[in-house]
This record gives structure tokens, sequence and C-alpha cells, in this order.
């Protein structure tokens, strides 16, 4: 099941993902984890921005 995400939640979740790898103590497979996320994340963010722009156009 696909998850809708707000903006905002998008971006809330991208900060949090963010400040745990500024802190360093994560390593190993649990900080591939949170890159990995953090890509997911960006590219929603920017589909986000993309549909958001294009819904903008068309009106």
């Amino acid at each position: 099941m696909r998850r809708n995400l707000t903006n905002a939640a998008v971006l809330k979740q991208l900060a949090t993902v963010s400040e745990q790898l500024a802190a360093g103590k994560v390593t190993g497979e649990k900080r591939m984890d949170l890159l990995r996320r953090q890509a997911q994340l960006g590219d929603l963010r920017d589909a986000i921005a993309e549909r958001a722009r294009r819904n903008a156009a068309s009106m």
C-alpha cells in the first residue's frame, strides 16, 4: 500500500533523517538505510514540487 504524504510531512521526515545522519552515531547497514530513505524522500519532494508546477501551469 502506498502512503500519500504531504509536502510538509516529507520535509519533516527529510529533516529528521538528515539530523540522524549528521549526528554520526549511525553506522553500517542502518546508515545505508537512512541514506536510501533520504534519497527516496528527496525524490518524493521533487515529484510533489513538479506536480504543483504542472497544476499551476494548467490553470
